[in-house]
């Protein structure tokens, strides 16, 4: 919005030139975009806040400069005198919620012209162009108070100009407004009538029919307050925005509506030679109470992180032409201005007293959260398993932290905490917080097959959010969630593509686990997961605590919903930080040779791969050592269930070459352990 730098210093009382007033415009938040030559003036272009209409008029923004800069508002000119007896105009208010005020005024003897030069300049600096001296009075009306004011000719009038009406449209009413539009009226749009019809839109346009000409001898001139979501739903409605309808969709100040009368009647007396009838008519039906708001000294330090002294508080409040009564101990009682309709709270007149003294007071020093952030073992292990997870060829998904009711409940262990609802939800279906990150790598993963991608590898490393009950915190621990289908490696000429199986997925999960936590003892052991096939699903566990990672082959009504084999796992984050130790250190790539020997043993039925291992594990070696199974056969002569398996050892020696003693003694150690642990022999 454009205002004359000349004629806000006049208002003003300061001497300053554009940039001065820029700056402390600026500083005030009242922010300058740039400053120019119009009109023969220099011109400020302010982007005003939508809260602060008292600064859509000069005086306003006036009013606001010299607080800034120690000025001293120049008082309004005096007009003619406020409603009397015998008024020559009737007015009817039929919905004092649309219009809670109205006033009218007569100025007769009009002689429409040319408009003085100054007129002129000042309406070229605002962006608008000179008209008559009477319509161009109604201008400098509305740039100087920010109230729109409208003259319509009085010998147009119906009834002979003696009543308004201020009423909703009728069905069926149309209007031709001054820009020549014929525009057909509905029961939702607030309009100005005489005695026959309507002949103005309330707050936007007037009517044609009663427009200023150069036969206007006698004007009817209308200030009013009217409903701003009346006056916004109508203009969008007709499509006519007008620098009117801008105003009064933001609000004017209702108590200063007789200040406008005044002044448009004696701009007419001054531009036009019109005689004022000495009164006007003011409809105010519910008149509005002064509001006071109490600022507590306590509360300015708490807001602005600086002591600020009473009597500068004070001070500040003066200087805006706030009106502060003596304070009461703590309290500081204020009478709030009509115009200053966005005070509303006692945080507001902090903000008040922070601009005058300057934002750049505030001491800049960094907030204090109260809600903690993640260790720095968890974000270790958050970064490592991202790593893993790429170097796996799985690729990194980004879901929604938000989901509906009951969508993750298939997802989540026996006994776990209830879903936290979102108490103002952006939508329905996302209205509670994930406790598993599985729904939305599936849903990702669905989408994926919907578009024709068979080989999908998802993962995401995120927080999911548990609900402590009794109104405690929400902990907010960090997860691993992987979906994959199709290939279980990318496809290469060397060899024919295969589908990903529940091994390749113990194998990742494996793999993954290893990486995050080395030397953990995590064991795995056939379990129900959520969300899984129980004949094929897993939980990787520690030697203590609760399950680090489970997973497995989708439930295939899952399966049978999304038309492909799914797998899926999940690895609690958190509880893998805890438990976690570095990995050893690099060693040189050893010099000396290894000792392999392979053993091949017959294993009693049902024995697993794992209790090999774990009774291997126990016996000690003589230097470092790496089991692997190389060959594996069931069938005759062995009896049914027994398995023929042949295990690898490699010794890796470090410092010194082992013996052929020293090697076939941890064999024969190994044997024994096997035989006496789990019944395992030799194969003759």
């Amino acid at each position: 919005m454009l205002f004359s730098v000349e004629w806000l210093c006049r208002i003003a009382g300061v001497a300053a030139d554009a940039a001065r007033l820029a700056e402390a415009l600026t500083a005030r938040g009242l922010t300058v975009d740039s400053i120019d030559e119009r009109g023969g003036g220099a011109v400020l272009e302010v982007d005003v806040p939508a809260n602060r209409p008292d600064c859509l008029g000069h005086r306003g923004l006036a009013r606001e400069i010299a607080a800034a800069l120690g000025g001293r508002l120049a008082p309004l000119a005096a007009g003619p005198a406020a409603a009397g007896g015998g008024e020559r105009v009737r007015v009817t208010v039929e919905d004092p919620r649309l219009c809670p005020r109205y006033t009218a005024g007569v100025a007769s003897g009009v002689r429409v012209g040319p408009a003085p030069g100054w007129v002129v300049q000042r309406l070229e600096a605002c962006g608008l162009r000179s008209v008559n001296n009477v319509v161009d009075a109604s201008n400098l009306v509305m740039l100087e108070l920010g109230q729109p004011v409208h003259f319509f000719d009085r010998a147009r009038l119906g009834g002979g100009g003696a009543e308004i009406v201020v009423r909703r449209a009728r069905s069926g009413e149309s209007l031709t407004t001054l820009d020549g539009v014929a525009r057909r009226l509905d029961r939702d749009v607030l309009v100005i009538a005489d005695a026959r019809h309507p002949i103005a839109l309330a707050g936007i346009m007037g009517g044609a029919e009663t427009e200023i000409g150069p036969d206007t001898r006698e004007v009817l001139v209308e200030a009013a307050r009217f409903d701003p979501r009346s006056v916004r739903g109508a203009a969008r409605r007709l499509g006519l925005q007008t620098d009117a309808s801008f105003r009064f969709e933001r609000g004017v100040d209702a108590a200063g509506i007789p200040a406008a009368q005044r002044l448009a009647l004696r701009l007419l007396e001054e531009l036009a030679g019109a005689r004022s009838a000495g009164e006007f008519v003011d409809v105010d039906p519910v008149p509005t109470a002064p509001r006071v708001l109490s600022l507590r000294h306590s509360s300015l330090e708490r807001l602005l992180g600086y002591a600020v002294e009473p009597a500068a508080a004070a001070a500040a409040l003066h200087a805006l032409e706030l009106d502060p009564a003596e304070p009461q101990g703590d309290r500081l009682h204020v009478r709030i201005p009509s115009w200053r309709a966005d005070l509303e709270r006692e945080a507001d007149l902090v903000e008040e007293v922070a601009r005058h003294l300057g934002y750049e007071r505030i001491p800049a020093r960094a907030p204090e959260i109260a809600a903690g952030g993640a260790s720095a073992a968890e974000s270790a292990v958050e970064d490592r398993a991202r790593d893993l997870m790429a170097w796996r060829g799985f690729h990194e998904a980004i879901g929604y932290a938000m989901l509906g009711a009951g969508e993750d409940a298939p997802f989540v262990r026996d006994g776990a905490p209830a879903a936290v609802a979102i108490s103002n939800p952006i939508a329905e279906p996302l209205s509670h917080l994930r406790r598993s990150l599985l729904p939305g790598l599936l849903r990702a993963l669905e989408l994926n097959l919907r578009r024709g991608t068979r080989d999908v590898r998802l993962f995401e490393v995120a927080r999911v959010f548990l609900a402590s009950g009794a109104g405690g915190p929400i902990a907010e621990p960090s997860r691993l969630g992987l979906a994959w289908c199709g290939a279980a490696s990318p496809a290469h000429w060397s060899a024919p593509t295969r589908e990903v199986d529940l091994f390749d997925l113990l194998g990742t999960v494996e793999g993954v686990l290893e990486g995050l936590a080395p030397c953990a003892g995590i064991a795995r052991q056939p379990a129900s997961a959520p969300a899984c096939d129980p004949r094929a699903s897993v939980v990787w566990c520690g030697a203590a605590g609760p399950p680090l990672a489970w997973g497995g082959a989708l439930h295939p009504e899952r399966q049978e919903a999304l038309g492909a084999p799914v797998f899926v796992a999940e690895f609690d984050l958190a509880a893998i930080a805890g438990i976690a130790r570095p990995a050893p250190p690099f060693r040189d790539v050893p010099r000396l040779p290894a000792v392999t020997r392979d053993l091949s043993l017959v294993l009693a039925p049902r024995t697993t791969f794992a209790e090999l291992l774990r009774a291997l594990g126990a016996v000690p070696a003589p230097a470092a050592v790496e089991f692997s199974a190389i060959d594996r056969y069931s069938g005759p002569p062995l009896e049914p269930g027994e398995v023929s398996l042949t295990l690898r050892f490699r010794l890796q020696p470090l410092e010194r070459t082992l013996t052929t003693p020293e090697t076939e003694s941890y064999r024969a150690a190994l044997v024994a352990r096997l035989e006496a642990d789990l019944g395992v022999r030799l194969r003759a």
